[in-house]
């Protein structure tokens, strides 16, 4: 693997500090990289909203089961990851520039709202079936499933938090001048 920095037009050979997007030269291939997403405000959530779903994972797999209520917080727990992860290494190997900007928005959107709605869903399950039996049964056994149920309302509000932040995005890149309603210009 032979790696080089970008080198500038002048043919100098001198290498460019500052430049973005990084360009790395791996083989015969260039490989662009925006290294700056992961510092900004979609990169951190998508950071937060992984850390938090391991975290969400952990504290289910530490709940006492009744019946199967740990299987769909696993899963749209472990959907979650995957999804932040996917997401963060398309815009970070900006991936993203060879899809049109209305498909990834269609894809990443149904994502979030996948994943969100997963995630409110399995909390639900987990506090009605688990948390509440176990209030009622033994109390000892009700503090993790409490927690597990908290941790995914809190990964589904991230991920609604997710939606929200990609449709200002979305929002703000779309901006077009109001058309005029009449064509007659006032005096």
């Amino acid at each position: 693997m032979h790696i080089e920095e970008q080198i500038s037009d002048d043919g100098s050979g001198e290498q460019v500090e500052n430049f973005y997007p990084k360009q790395v030269i791996w083989g015969q291939k260039v490989i662009t990289l925006d290294t700056f997403y992961a510092s900004q405000c979609r990169g951190i959530t998508k950071i937060v909203c992984i850390a938090m779903c391991f975290f969400a994972i952990v504290l289910v797999c530490g709940s006492q089961p009744v019946n199967d209520e740990r299987g769909p917080a696993l899963f749209f727990c472990f959907l979650g990851i995957l999804v932040s992860f996917g997401v963060l290494l398309e815009y970070t190997f900006m991936l993203n520039t060879h899809i049109t900007a209305t498909c990834g928005f269609i894809m990443e959107a149904i994502l979030y709202v996948t994943v969100s709605v997963g995630l409110l869903v399995s909390g639900i399950l987990m506090w009605v079936f688990c948390a509440a039996h176990w209030a009622d049964m033994n109390p000892d056994w009700a503090t993790m499933p409490a927690l597990a149920t908290a941790s995914l309302f809190l990964c589904a509000a991230l991920y609604f938090v997710e939606v929200c932040i990609l449709l200002n995005d979305a929002r703000r890149c779309s901006w077009r001048p109001p058309q005029p309603t009449s064509s007659v210009l006032p005096h």
